[in-house]
């Protein structure tokens, strides 16, 4: 059992960026019989991911000075620490049901194709920690896993469910045929978005309003360029950084207002063409994955269950995601009752946005109205968790950071699937606390 954990622990750790190219080099080379064509596409799949994953991690490192600015000039003592990955990791690896929760996992997807109950066939093993974390958290409270085990599966369904339902929008908006989103945490928001978009277009002179990225471009020209929004919107965050004593150094905060739009100008530059070159691979291995399930499998239309990081780098994305997340922080610090710090799970603001943009068809209006709404929830669910969390922080001796007194994780923590569920089961659960 100890090789079965050392092996999960190197999966985790490889990360998306080079365990899905691996795998849809494996099914596209059974499918194509063609390993020269199938190691290109792997090849620039690997490239895409792995550039999309370092810039993603620039851009929300870049927002580190304007979070500090807003921090340090707001008066909200926050109690709990979004703590990321690390609790999340910690939790699963000190399970004894992860191998268990796998294969069920694994068998369930299968009987839910024979049984047509679900279309998506989920190959995003990375992202099987989300099933993982609720069922390791589950036995932990309870000590049983045999419940462990079955609330993962229960959620793995419900995410496979809602993959299909909402796989045609990813189809529609990014161009991209016969592929899902089976990440629990990220397709769990794509109903709310849903929903703040039917309700948004039943509203009188709201629903007229609408905002679109590609007219924008037209009306603007070379002026709405990602290179030129880009450095205005960093120029403006760089100008907000400094606000405060702007005039006493103006010089040097002007001039790290245009080192602020140039960094951003060039993430702007990079991640649309890092998401070209993930297409130019992912494409045709899908396409011959596809192809061959409808030649010896099944006339069904099947969908790939892919990890939200190859929507991520969309430039709608990217530019909604510059103003959400420092309004998110902004937000923590205005909302009664809240007493979280979003931190180092931020990474998760772009991929929870995906499903604004998406279900908008591109909307930045609507967009804009649902990250606003979704953001509060996600701050909700996530600092509610926080004492669950704490707690088993501390069963695994982890340091505390001076000044708080509960840990929690954004990413850790927003799969609505399983904070829903874990209401319906709390007074079950409260009987073993």
């Amino acid at each position: 059992m100890a090789a079965t954990y050392k092996i999960i622990k190197y999966i985790m750790d490889l990360g998306p960026a080079v365990l899905l190219p691996s795998i849809l080099f494996i099914l596209g080379l059974l499918a194509s019989k063609n390993f020269l064509k199938t190691l290109k596409n792997s090849v620039f799949i690997f490239i895409g991911l792995s550039s999309i994953s370092v810039l993603l991690s620039i851009f929300i490192n870049f927002f580190k000075p304007i979070i500090g600015t807003i921090i340090i000039n707001s008066s909200k003592k926050f109690e709990i620490l979004d703590v990321g990955w690390a609790i999340s990791e910690k939790v699963i690896l000190n399970s004894p049901i992860i191998f268990q929760i796998i294969i069920a996992t694994i068998f369930l997807n299968i009987l839910m194709l024979v049984l047509r109950l679900t279309r998506t066939v989920n190959i995003d093993l990375w992202n099987y920690w989300n099933f993982l974390l609720a069922g390791s958290i589950i036995f932990t409270i309870t000590e049983m896993q045999w419940i462990g085990i079955l609330i993962s599966i229960v959620i793995a369904s419900i995410t496979l469910v809602m993959s299909d339902i909402y796989a045609h929008y990813i189809e529609s908006y990014f161009g991209l045929n016969g592929v899902s989103n089976p990440q629990a945490n990220v397709i769990c928001w794509a109903p709310v978005s849903h929903l703040i978009t039917i309700v948004l277009n039943k509203i009188p002179l709201i629903k007229k309003i609408h905002i679109f990225y590609e007219e924008i471009q037209y009306k603007l020209g070379i002026f709405s360029e990602p290179m030129i929004i880009g450095f205005v919107l960093g120029f403006i965050i760089g100008i907000i950084t400094k606000y405060k004593n702007f005039y006493l150094n103006a010089g040097p905060n002007f001039l790290y207002g245009l080192t602020s739009g140039l960094k951003l100008s060039i993430i702007m530059i990079l991640l649309p063409r890092a998401v070209n070159i993930l297409f130019m691979g992912l494409a045709p291995i899908i396409d011959s994955i596809r192809s061959f399930i409808s030649h010896r499998v099944t006339k069904r239309t099947i969908y790939i269950g892919l990890d939200s990081i190859i929507f991520v780098g969309h430039p709608s994305v990217i530019g909604l995601s510059i103003i959400i997340i420092p309004l998110s922080v902004y937000m923590a610090t205005l909302l009664p009752g809240n007493t979280l710090l979003p931190n180092a799970d931020l990474i998760m603001i772009p991929l929870i946005l995906i499903w604004a943009i998406t279900l908008s068809g591109g909307d930045i209006f609507r967009s804009f109205i649902s990250a606003i709404i979704i953001i509060p929830i996600v701050l909700f669910v996530t600092a509610d968790m926080g004492n669950l969390l704490t707690n088993l922080f501390l069963k695994y001796n982890m340091e505390f950071t001076e000044g708080y007194r509960q840990v929690s994780s954004i990413g850790g923590s927003s799969n609505l699937f399983f904070w829903i569920l874990l209401q319906i089961i709390k007074p079950i659960l409260n009987l073993f606390l």
